[in-house]
């Protein structure tokens, strides 16, 4: 692959952009260079991208390099494919994944269809090297004996190990490579970022013919990185390398404030705050009255200076010794900072330094779901729905991002003076990505959780359905389905709501008999499969039947048929 930087701002334009926004980003300086040197075509690819916007805080600057085995047919495209597919994959994971998660998920894919291509035909097999900077950590991933190098204090340290062996005395066979196996192992690592250090990747056409001491000493004597990266590939070259020639290199002239895992981090050290009262102030908020108080939080509306109205959340000071709940606490904020949907709380930007822990929240002008259907218990089936329906896009859009709430119920719901459906409270969640800063305790509500959460299953996707079914069931007929008794789910068809409700459409019984099926995987697939039912107003297909009861049905018949037969047999013989 022709050295391409189609991608890639110019250095002043990145410095520029840096001192703007100095919180998203290492400042960097780049550059790059590929030869295809004694060889007629060159097998390596290479491409660094710095995306714009929020992609620079949630997913970093990416440097992939790739060299194709030149044993393979189409070693040329699996080594773009690889380069070029995982940046354009990887931008386009959620937000709320962790590196390590994006990355392995996007070169799993990326392998399987290396693998499909060469079982259709040619062999598509190549080495992955990928850099990740983000914030102050550098995060690496490594198929192959292409290598990651770090210049810090003049000391150059390859971080990576290559994944050959040699057989005999001078053949060196690769032992892992993109697209050799269906079952991809990577090698991961993360370190620290410093101001001065200068990143390499490089193919085995360069490092195969040049000493760690020659190559420290070309890093150090060169300044820009271009010039680097040419250098170095011209040096392996004069030195008798016979193969393809690439380099990448990244040096870090200023590190970001912390953000992300750190503020994490960071933010759990703060000490809690005390009980607050109107007219008391907290980081430039004034205090105007207590919203909510329960065993977890308090939620306290506030002004600031220009008199623009929010909301702090501060935890409960019974959680002083809970670590594990304030941690939630945290995490709970970091998720809601980086929701964007019209049906979800926001949070807001918190001071640069707060003094103590606390959640700066959006303001809602409204009402919770139970408190509406309290003051509207004469409001048509239609309007009910359309609030469902809003719920569920709500839902739709936490799945997306891969947040699963865990607490849905009418009290987490809000509806604002303007009718707009607002999921709120995520202390409960499971973010997928970040396993670690999420709990293994059920924290939902017993009477909207779904049943597998009772037996202490992790919550999924089709539990939030199962509990969203109980919200709009309870919105359409003021009860809860088998009155909470959801051992009957699956077991026992749902009493028509129509019993309740005359004005309820017959469809609605069967959407929410599915919605309702003890067993997740008997459930709608996801919120929008589950929205579109409700919206058309034709028979829903039948839920699948649990195999285990009509495996018993099986057997049940069969012992009545085994017993016929022997009552016969000894009438017979009387």
């Amino acid at each position: 692959m022709e050295t391409s930087t189609a991608d890639l701002p110019a250095p002043s334009a990145l410095d520029a952009t840096a001192e703007h926004e100095p919180e998203l980003h290492p400042k960097v300086r780049i550059g790059q260079y590929s030869d295809a040197g004694p060889k007629l075509h060159n097998q390596d690819a290479l491409a660094m991208q710095i995306p714009d916007g929020p992609l620079l805080r949630t997913k970093g600057i990416v440097a992939a390099l790739a060299d194709g085995l030149s044993t393979a047919g189409a070693a040329r495209e699996a080594a773009e494919s690889c380069v070029l597919g995982f940046i354009s994959d990887y931008y386009a994971t959620p937000a709320l994944w962790s590196i390590p998660r994006s990355a392995q998920r996007v070169l799993e894919a990326l392998n399987r269809w290396l693998c499909r291509q060469t079982l259709a035909g040619e062999s598509h097999l190549c080495t992955l090297s990928l850099l990740i900077l983000r914030s102050r950590t550098a995060h690496l991933f490594q198929v192959g004996d292409s290598r990651i190098w770090r210049l810090r204090n003049d000391k150059l340290e390859c971080l990576t190990r290559d994944h050959s062996r040699m057989i005999g005395e001078n053949r060196q066979v690769l032992t892992r490579v993109m697209g050799g196996d269906t079952r991809l192992d990577v090698d991961y690592s993360s370190t620290d970022l410093q101001v001065g250090d200068i990143y390499l990747l490089t193919t085995d056409g360069i490092h195969g013919f040049l000493s760690r001491s020659r190559m420290q000493g070309i890093v150090r004597g060169c300044e820009a990185p271009d010039v680097i990266a040419q250098t170095l590939v011209e040096a392996a070259l004069a030195n008798g390398s016979d193969d393809n020639l690439s380099c990448q290199v990244l040096r870090v002239d200023g590190l970001p404030d912390a953000s992300a895992d750190e503020t994490l981090k960071q933010r759990g050290s703060l000490p809690l705050p005390p009980p607050l009262s109107p007219g008391m102030k907290v980081d430039g908020f004034t205090v105007k009255r207590e919203l909510y108080a329960s065993v977890r939080s308090h939620l306290y509306l506030v002004e600031n200076e220009e008199g623009k109205r929010s909301v702090l959340k501060t935890p409960s000071v019974n959680l002083e010794d809970d670590r594990d709940a304030l941690e939630r606490f945290v995490m709970e904020g970091w998720v809601g900072s980086r929701l964007r949907n019209p049906h979800l709380l926001h949070a807001l930007p918190l001071p640069d330094n707060p003094s103590c822990l606390y959640q700066h929240l959006e303001f809602i002008d409204g009402v919770t779901l139970q408190q509406w259907l309290r003051e509207h218990p004469d409001a048509a089936v239609e309007e009910k729905l359309y609030l469902a329906d809003q719920l569920l896009n709500g839902v739709r859009a936490l799945h997306r991002a891969d947040v699963v709430h865990g607490d849905l119920k009418p009290d987490n719901i809000m509806v604002d003076t303007r009718g707009l459906v607002r999921i709120v409270d995520f202390g409960s969640c499971h973010c997928r990505g970040m396993e670690q800063h999420t709990s293994s305790i059920p924290l939902g509500t017993r009477h909207y959780s779904a049943p597998e959460l009772v037996d202490g299953e992790t919550p999924s996707e089709q539990s939030d359905l199962f509990s969203a079914a109980v919200i709009i069931h309870e919105m359409l007929t003021g009860t809860l389905p088998w009155q909470g008794r959801y051992e009957k789910a699956g077991h026992k068809p749902l009493p028509a709501l129509q019993t309740v409700n005359a004005f309820v459409p017959l469809w609605i019984n069967n959407v929410l008999q599915i919605g309702l099926q003890r067993h997740p995987r008997q459930r709608f697939a996801d919120a929008a499969e589950f929205r579109d039912a409700l919206r058309r107003p034709v028979r829903a297909s039948k839920p699948a039947k649990d195999n285990s009861i009509n495996e018993l049905r099986l057997w049940k018949g069969a012992s009545l048929v085994l017993v016929m037969l022997l009552l016969i047999s000894v009438s017979l013989n009387q």
